[in-house]
């Protein structure tokens, strides 16, 4: 399959699956805009006066937490789901801005989604400035989540790329298996030097029991492994970022 068949894939794929969209930040109806401020705090980001391109943007709602930290934002994404911010519709492997525009790119849980993730990180880099960054939300499968894609995969139960935990394990388009080294890979390979990394602690709990969300897994267990996990994961997450099924990433120029 080429590039433009993918691409066409996709956007038919979320047109037809708009809540397949989301993340851990929201991103269908709303934004948890308390999340992403811990998050961004978290990673030393500071946002007043930054120009930020955020590529694969959704529905956009990140714009709204970006002005309210005294930032500018642009989206950018292969199709217009949502209207009311600058947005463009361009593919994430070929942007359509001057070099060095832009202070950060944000890229929240479309990362997995590129075929080509060097080509993309090596535009990231393009657009921006010489002190920017890049703040990456991205499926961590380096845990037993990661053990269960490639099994249900090479036994062809799923097709390759696209089984995730999430959404009562139903098939994405595309989902690669991404991994903390992985991550580090792609973007030392784009040229980027400083990667600093926080865990998802509630979803650990997904990261190492992924049948969690399972649609034949019995509520009861799941809600009580989802009380647990609420409570211990932030813990865990700290003693083993890889165990959670999302990581936060702060990847710098």
């Amino acid at each position: 399959m080429n590039d433009g068949d993918r691409t066409r894939r996709l956007r038919e794929y979320y047109h037809k699956n708009p809540l397949m969209v989301s993340s851990p930040f929201g991103g269908v109806d709303g934004i948890d805009r308390d999340l992403v401020r811990n998050v961004l705090e978290g990673l030393g980001v500071e946002l007043t006066g930054r120009a930020i391109l955020d590529v694969g943007c959704g529905r956009g709602y990140m714009s709204e937490v970006v002005r309210e930290l005294g930032g500018t934002y642009v989206g950018s994404d292969i199709a217009v789901s949502r209207r009311g911010f600058r947005q463009a519709v361009a593919d994430a492997h070929d942007l359509p801005f001057r070099d060095a525009l832009f202070d950060g790119v944000f890229c929240i849980d479309a990362f997995e989604h590129l075929a080509e993730p060097v080509r993309a990180a090596l535009e990231f880099h393009r657009v921006l400035r010489d002190d920017g960054f890049v703040f990456l939300s991205v499926p961590n499968y380096s845990n037993v989540a990661g053990l269960v894609k490639a099994a249900c995969e090479r036994l062809g139960r799923y097709e390759k790329n696209t089984w995730a935990p999430f959404g009562n394990w139903r098939p994405q388009e595309f989902e690669y298996p991404v991994t903390g080294r992985h991550v580090r890979r792609v973007f030392r390979e784009a040229g980027f030097a400083g990667f600093r990394r926080v865990a998802h602690g509630v979803e650990v709990g997904l990261g190492l029991i992924p049948w969690m969300e399972h649609p034949k897994t019995p509520e009861v267990v799941k809600f009580r492994l989802q009380d647990f996990f609420a409570w211990a994961g932030p813990f865990l997450a700290r003693l083993w970022p890889g165990a959670s099924l999302h990581g936060f990433w702060r990847i710098d120029v």
